[in-house]
């Protein structure tokens, strides 16, 4: 099929293009129409041109909603290639940053990511990168998302390459457990304050069957909702919590943090990443993720 089938002039062919691939990403004519500065007719109307200049229909239409037909689907996939191709060329020729997104978890983004990045900029100067902890927003996008998954048996996991597994332990600051004891039995955990990331108590219900003692708490318990308000409440002297130790790692080596049970660590679930809108640079920055991740992980999570 050349352009300037069915009425679709050479001019207007990628303008119909994006219009579809915003659609399709987006799942609105709306939220396209916002992204591409013109009205939401005006990308029905290019969607329509493509679709007739293809003899296949790409969406189907309800009301206010629109979904992708399997012909759609199949298009956008070299379409969404192609426009990376274009849009990585466009930025190398105009000698501009190039922008790299990454979606990711709060607390790995700001424990994790954030005191590793230097080292990717310094390999790959030049891009802009952008972080988003809070979850999507309208009209924006993600070049790599990150994401996490419980370790649990038949539990579906996210699509992408695991890079990180999650490995807890007790931690706590060596001013709220004054001992001169190297470690504490697991038994003697129970009795302290615990400080729980979850409402269901996941990484200590996962870290008392490692140590083979039932999960019953014996003094006071703190409940977060997130692992990182946790962890912050346990430099803050509140009570013992579970951590993943790549995140603590620097601390525990500088004694601000006392892991309380050497060698007695429970895998709580991993981190997998995924690239969302194709590039050189997003396959640079899933290398890296692999090389940072890899002191951490076991044998079965590097060769995945």
């Amino acid at each position: 099929m050349s352009p300037g089938h069915a009425g679709l002039e050479s001019w207007s062919w990628l303008n119909a293009i994006v219009a579809f691939e915003a659609a399709a990403r987006l799942g609105s004519l709306t939220l396209a129409s916002h992204e591409l500065y013109v009205t939401p007719g005006a990308v029905s109307r290019r969607v329509k041109l493509l679709e007739e200049a293809l003899d296949a229909t790409l969406f189907i239409r309800s009301n206010n909603t629109i979904e992708l037909t399997d012909a759609g689907r199949s298009f956008l996939k070299h379409v969404t290639q192609a426009l990376a191709i274009l849009r990585q060329g466009a930025r190398e020729v105009s000698g501009r940053s190039v922008r790299l997104s990454i979606r990711a978890p709060l607390t790995l983004t700001q424990r994790w990511l954030i005191p590793r990045i230097e080292s990717f900029r310094q390999a790959y100067p030049g891009i802009d990168l952008r972080f988003q902890t809070m979850g999507a927003i309208a009209g924006e996008r993600a070049d790599i998302e990150i994401q996490y998954a419980r370790s649990l048996a038949g539990a579906a996991e996210p699509e992408g390459v695991p890079f990180l597994e999650d490995r807890a332990a007790p931690i706590c600051t060596p001013r709220f457990l004054a001992t001169s004891k190297q470690s504490v039995a697991p038994a003697d955990v129970l009795p302290l304050t615990l400080l729980q990331d979850t409402a269901d108590g996941w990484s200590w219900r996962q870290w008392c069957k490692v140590a083979g003692i039932d999960y019953a708490p014996e003094g006071d318990v703190m409940v977060f909702d997130t692992d990182e308000a946790a962890i912050d409440a346990c430099f803050s002297g509140l009570g013992v919590a579970q951590a993943n130790l790549a995140f603590v790692s620097e601390h525990v080596q500088a004694g601000t943090l006392r892991q309380l049970t050497p060698g007695l660590e429970a895998t709580l679930g991993v981190y997998y990443a995924s690239i969302r809108v194709g590039s050189l640079n997003a396959q640079a920055f899933m290398r890296w993720l692999r090389e940072q991740g890899q002191p951490s992980q076991s044998g079965s999570l590097g060769s995945a």
